[in-house]
Parts: C-alpha cells; sequence; structure tokens
C-alpha cells in the first residue's frame, strides 16, 4: 500500500496540482473500493448449518459443537473461506427452514423429489454408513442370513426403535402380525445394546458409523459386532438452500469435499470420533 501510494505521489508531480488533486483522490477513492469489496466479499461468505444431538455426527461437547459432520462441515468452509454459524433444529423444522432460506445448508438428507425442488445436493457424496444388523460376537460364525424376512422366520428377536423405519423391507415386516412377537421395541437404542449384551434379544439394525460410537462408549466392543448383513445402504448428502446458496458455492463445496477425500482429512476426521481399533467393523 506505501509504495503504490509514493508511486501516486510521483505521477502526481508531473501534473497541474489542481488535477493532480482531482487524479489522486479518484486513486485513493478505487483503491479503498476494492479493499472494502475484499473484505465484505470474505464477510458476505457467512453459511448456517442445521445439528441435533446425533452421535457421532453431531453432539456437544465442552461448550461447543462436536462430531464427524460439524467437523467435516468447518474445514470445507475454512477451505473456502467462509464462516460457519451452527444452528440447533430437529429435522423437519431444519428442512422447512432450508426451503425458505432461513439457514443455508443441511448434511444427512436422502435425495427425493420433493427436497430436489428447494434443495441444491452435493454431487460429492460422504462415505456411505449403512444401516448394519448387529449382533453378539459368539453368534458371528453361526450367522448365515441373507435378508430380515429369513431372519424373523426363524425366530431371531430383533430389537427396534419405536417409529423408525429402517429399510422399506422393515417397514412391510412390522406389519405383518406373524412377526409382531420377535421384535421387542423401545424409545433408546442405548436400552438395546444393553438388552443385546444381556441375550434378552438377538440383533438390533443401526447405522454402522453411529453403532460404533455408542458400543465403544458402553464399553461392548468386545461383545457385539456387526453381522454380514445389510439392511439398507441409501446415500446421504448435503443440501442447500435454492433461496440463499447458488450453485457456483455447491460446486465449490464438491471440490472441497472431494480434495479431503482425496488428501485423508476426512478419513481422519471420521476416525477421530470412531474408535479405529474397534475390530472387524467394515470399510
Amino acid at each position: 500500500m506505501k509504495q503504490a501510494t509514493n508511486a501516486l505521489e510521483s505521477a502526481a508531480s508531473l501534473i497541474p496540482q489542481g488535477a493532480a488533486c482531482a487524479v489522486l483522490c479518484k486513486a485513493v477513492v478505487l483503491v479503498v473500493s476494492l479493499l472494502g469489496f475484499a473484505a465484505q466479499s470474505v464477510a458476505e461468505c457467512r453459511i448456517t448449518m442445521r445439528w441435533d444431538d446425533d452421535a457421532p455426527y453431531f453432539f456437544p461437547q465442552l461448550g461447543h459443537v462436536a462430531g464427524i459432520d460439524a467437523d467435516i462441515s468447518r474445514e470445507i468452509m475454512q477451505r473456502m473461506g467462509c464462516n460457519l454459524s451452527l444452528v440447533k433444529l430437529p429435522w423437519a423444522r431444519a428442512l422447512v427452514e432450508l426451503r425458505e432460506g432461513r439457514i443455508d445448508m443441511v448434511s444427512g438428507a436422502h435425495r427425493t423429489p420433493e427436497r430436489e425442488k428447494y434443495a441444491y445436493y452435493a454431487s460429492t457424496v460422504p462415505t456411505v454408513s449403512p444401516n448394519l444388523l448387529f449382533i453378539r460376537r459368539s453368534d458371528r460364525a453361526e450367522f448365515r442370513f441373507s435378508g430380515l424376512r429369513e431372519v424373523l422366520d426363524s425366530g431371531f428377536r430383533l430389537g427396534a426403535q419405536i417409529n423408525v423405519s429402517y429399510s422399506e423391507e422393515y417397514s412391510a415386516l412390522v406389519q405383518d402380525s406373524r412377526y409382531r412377537g420377535n421384535i421387542e421395541y423401545t424409545s433408546r437404542r442405548d436400552s438395546l445394546w444393553r438388552m443385546l449384551a444381556l441375550n434378552r434379544i438377538d440383533g438390533v439394525i443401526a447405522d454402522k458409523l453411529t453403532a460404533m460410537h455408542e458400543i465403544q462408549a458402553l464399553g461392548l466392543s468386545d461383545r457385539i459386532t456387526h453381522s454380514s448383513m445389510v439392511v439398507s445402504n441409501k446415500k446421504a448428502h448435503y443440501i442447500f438452500s435454492k433461496e440463499s446458496v447458488s450453485p457456483e458455492f455447491v460446486a465449490d463445496f464438491d471440490r472441497a469435499l472431494e480434495a479431503m477425500q482425496n488428501d485423508g482429512t476426512y478419513s481422519a476426521i471420521v476416525h477421530r470420533y470412531v474408535c479405529p481399533s474397534c475390530r472387524d467393523m467394515p470399510d
């Protein structure tokens, strides 16, 4: 800046005083305007994202929001030169706020025709975390089932959360009166893990990363593991409000997320919350 000012002053000495004043003033205004525009561009990149209690993706820790999605999103925003604000909202409310442009970004969204009307979908998809059937380690060697109907027909005691749909097949089977005696419902998944460890049920369906986090936290990694059965494997995307975010921003987001996957940052964040030493968990 000092060198630019000196250059302007030198040029001004070759111009009559009145003209020099006009030229110098215009130059100063131009420089200040450019600096102000640059500062404004940085300040305007402020993104608001939804979160809610859903470990290991989001959870409160020591006065701030931690978790896989929280840290990945912060890293992407940092690489893009943006500021990130997290707002706690339940899922249904978050989609309304996104549609109206009052928040900018939501993670973990499945693709639906309705959401495509008001949201852009990131093309780069984070590592898919499927719903798996978890069982006791002592039962794994004998597990030979390939589908939920076959599992329930065997008399298998399945633990499930109330009002949760794990897959289309699951939703259809729970309506079949023949299987009502096979399913034990509870509102809390931590209760299901304890019931499984105590042999009160035979299996629990859960998101892979969520299960790994919870089983580790309960000290049950040596007693519970995943089976070979993938119950569902839908991709979950980042989505962005069409009211507040441009397609160019989404393209930049995709490039930043892909770069994190390629340089190992994404994997490092996942293993920050999901113990890499937990045995036999699928990639």
